[in-house]
């Protein structure tokens, strides 16, 4: 998580602007949550500051609602690496399976998601997120991964939450961003089989781009904060 920096409010405000950057890697979920480790801590450290992951997670060769790992996790997030990409917190290393025993940041608001994928030689192809439907240039149902729509996801999780027998604002504090990879056309070519099984915490930032080969993204979403 970067906290870019506080909002012009009353002093004392809980609400912050935050970048949250989520890596996913399509694998063969031979894959471990060891190798997921050693991934993130390569990224975090040796990427550009403004791309490196908060969170880094294994999803399924074509199916990005299933786990990329060979061993479930068993919390929604274990030492940053994320169980899964249905529920994606805005901040923390680790986050319990129950949810009501996680406190720290929740979602307030959506202002932006971007999305780039990762390839062997060293750079990042920008997308637009979806591939243009029929006529060029007009995206219909290819729209869930929009910040409005993400906005909406947010809004209509908090109006449930909020009539439940929980008093008050508590928040959401997790994103489901499999409507996203779905939508997207970054995802989905290739996968990663035995590209990271050489991959360690000494590795180069290189070494690991060469082992994603383009089987991998980074996500990014801005978005307002507030201190739970």
């Amino acid at each position: 998580m970067a906290s870019l920096g506080g909002l012009d409010v009353a002093y004392g405000s809980q609400l912050q602007l935050v970048r949250t950057n989520v890596l996913i890697v399509e694998t063969d979920s031979t894959t471990t949550k060891a190798m997921a480790e050693n991934v993130h801590s390569v990224a975090s450290r040796k990427y550009p500051a403004a791309v490196r992951p908060d969170f880094t997670c294994f999803v399924a060769d074509g199916d990005v609602d299933a786990t990329g790992y060979a061993s479930a996790l068993t919390d929604i997030v274990e030492g940053n690496i994320l169980k899964d990409i249905n529920a994606v917190p805005m901040a923390g290393s680790q986050y319990d399976a129950t949810d009501s025993n996680n406190r720290g940041m929740v979602w307030e608001a959506i202002l932006n998601v971007g999305m780039a994928q990762i390839n062997a030689n060293d750079t990042m192809t920008a997308d637009d997120l979806f591939t243009d439907a029929s006529p060029a240039g007009i995206e219909t149902d290819e729209m869930q991964g929009f910040p409005h729509l993400l906005q909406a996801q947010l809004m209509a999780a908090q109006f449930a939450s909020d009539l439940t027998t929980l008093a008050g604002n508590h928040g959401v504090r997790t994103l489901d961003l499999e409507p996203l990879l779905d939508d997207s056309g970054i995802l989905g070519g290739t996968k990663v089989t035995t590209g990271l099984d050489a991959i360690t915490e000494s590795s180069t930032a290189a070494e690991l781009n060469d082992g994603i080969a383009g089987a991998g993204a980074l996500v990014t979403i801005l978005a307002v904060g507030r201190i739970a």
